[in-house]
């Protein structure tokens, strides 16, 4: 237990500081791409990025599954079937950046019907600066990707997260030199697959020295094979579910409106994932120890353990959409300027998807963590039909918020009606299905209560029109004030309702120890 919660530590004081650096770097480059070349570039780097999002379904989720079947074995110190595992990835990974690439380029001529624009911006090459991206996926597979599941199986995400935080500074530092004093967008484009490459170099000579018993040798057994491929098809579903959710928005945005939309959207959603990413890195600091727990404990330890990090997550969770709802439109006018504003529809439709998709990841690290893709395939694969079909039906009629408002749906009916299910039905069986559901809606309850009042004081208190681009110290001040008041009024009623509460108790308790732990 005690080295699981220093794991725990680890992975979440080196993750928080690997996605803040990820997060402010990429906000800088984007800044100079739109203001010294256009949206229009934007919003094409943001249709090619999800476009191999989407060919990135080849990888049929072998990773993870991995990582999960290499969590007995580094429990019992079974090196053997380590090496074996890690041997059969190898050569799935090359499979793999060698089907991308074919399959890239068996896409290029159909690159043309996913841009609206009939010509494209500055008079790029299309194809070119599309073969950049592909080159860059390609990289990431070929070039010692496997080596990353080594210490996510022992659950040293930290070292991940060190190097990840070397290659952001690296990737940003690069193309904001190249963009600031070439201002030439191939040369940007081509300092992408190159910072990749030192990346995947570095990362495979830390692994190596940090595990050097850890090398590719062995054969994995047929059973242990079939036990794997199993679980593919199952992560496979969930990671089609995944793309449909931002990548397909992407397309659809591009393909009925156009690049300009596009890249607009895209800075909502940019501000949206940049906060996500903080909401990943918790669930990804806990999957390792949650996956040795589940190896080590008893399902009603673990319940209780699920329900103290559902607490504590959904109260984050509720404090960072309140603080999107009253600073997206004074952020965006600041940023980006009034004319690249989306609607409040918008905002709201944002808010909505950001808390529902937070609602049901607490839930899903136990099932990722206990493996039930399987059982849980039919859930996913109709959510990615569902919200493929409404993007197409709700895009003509709303707009760019009927796009997010299909994900609304479909992910609520995912997180809050079917997923839960399963983990109940298959691993905790214990008929407290119902409370899990009542504790959710508490929490909602209390996000709306809160936002409702920050809204309201926020535009009487310091409106939209005092934000001023040519007053920046005035536009700092109101969006700090709107900060404020937003984290005062959420703190107030969150305490009000939940400080006597054993849960709360609980996860005061948990956080304390956490940070008692040396590292």
């Amino acid at each position: 237990m005690s080295d699981r919660t220093t794991n725990v530590k680890r992975n979440i004081v080196f993750g928080f500081i690997q996605v803040l650096i990820s997060m402010v770097l990429p906000f800088v480059v984007r800044t100079i791409i739109l203001y010294r070349y256009g949206v229009d570039y934007s919003g094409l780097s943001n249709l090619f990025a999800s476009v191999l999002t989407v060919l990135s379904l080849m990888e049929l989720g072998f990773g993870v599954a991995i990582v999960y079947c290499m969590y007995k074995p580094v429990a019992e110190k079974d090196d053997e079937q380590i090496c074996a595992y890690l041997s059969y990835f190898r050569k799935v990974y090359l499979l793999v950046g060698v089907l991308v690439l074919l399959l890239g380029l068996i896409l290029m001529p159909v690159l043309p019907r996913l841009v609206r624009d009939a010509t494209m911006p500055g008079g790029l090459n299309l194809y070119f600066c599309y073969l950049f991206f592909l080159a860059n996926a390609v990289i990431s597979y070929v070039l010692f990707g496997y080596v990353s599941v080594i210490p996510l199986a022992h659950q040293r995400r930290d070292i991940l997260s060190r190097i990840d935080l070397f290659g952001s500074v690296l990737q940003c530092t690069l193309s904001s030199l190249v963009l600031l004093f070439t201002h030439n967008f191939y040369l940007y484009l081509l300092s992408l697959p190159l910072s990749t490459v030192v990346h995947n170099l570095i990362l495979a000579y830390v692994v190596r020295k940090k595990y050097p018993h850890i090398r590719c040798r062995g054969v994995l057994s047929e059973e242990k094979k079939k036990d794997l491929k199993k679980r593919v098809c199952g992560i496979l579903i969930n990671k089609i579910t995944g793309v449909s959710r931002n990548s397909i928005d992407n397309m659809c945005i591009s393909a009925f409106i156009g690049l300009a939309v596009t890249g607009m959207y895209n800075n909502y959603y940019f501000v949206l994932a940049a906060v996500m990413s903080f909401s990943s890195m918790l669930c990804r600091s806990l999957m390792p120890g949650v996956g040795n727990s589940i190896v080590l404990e008893t399902p009603e330890k673990n319940y209780a353990d699920m329900r103290k990090f559902n607490f504590i997550f959904m109260n984050l969770g509720a404090w960072a959409v309140i603080c999107m709802l009253c600073l997206f439109q004074p952020f965006m006018k600041t940023w980006a300027g009034e004319d690249m504003m989306l609607g409040l529809p918008v905002v709201f439709s944002i808010c909505a998807y950001f808390y529902i998709l937070l609602s049901g990841d607490i839930c899903w690290v136990y099932e990722e963590s206990a493996g039930l893709w399987w059982e849980c395939r039919y859930i996913m694969l109709g959510e990615a039909v569902a919200n493929i079909i409404l993007n197409i039906v709700l895009c003509k009629f709303f707009g760019v918020t009927g796009i997010i408002l299909a994900t609304v749906f479909s992910v609520f009916t995912s997180n809050m009606i079917l997923f839960p299910r399963v983990i109940f039905r298959e691993y905790f069986k214990n008929g407290k299905i119902g409370e899990y559901r009542m504790d959710h809606l508490l929490y909602a309850l209390t996000m709306l209560l809160a936002a409702g009042i920050s809204f309201l004081f926020c535009r009487v208190a310091l409106p939209l029109c005092m934000i001023d681009r040519s007053n920046l110290l005035m536009c700092i001040l109101c969006l700090g004030g709107r900060l404020l008041i937003c984290s005062s009024i959420w703190i107030l009623v969150a305490w009000l309702l939940w400080h006597r509460t054993e849960r709360y108790k609980n996860a005061v308790a948990w956080i304390r120890g956490v940070i008692r732990k040396k590292a």
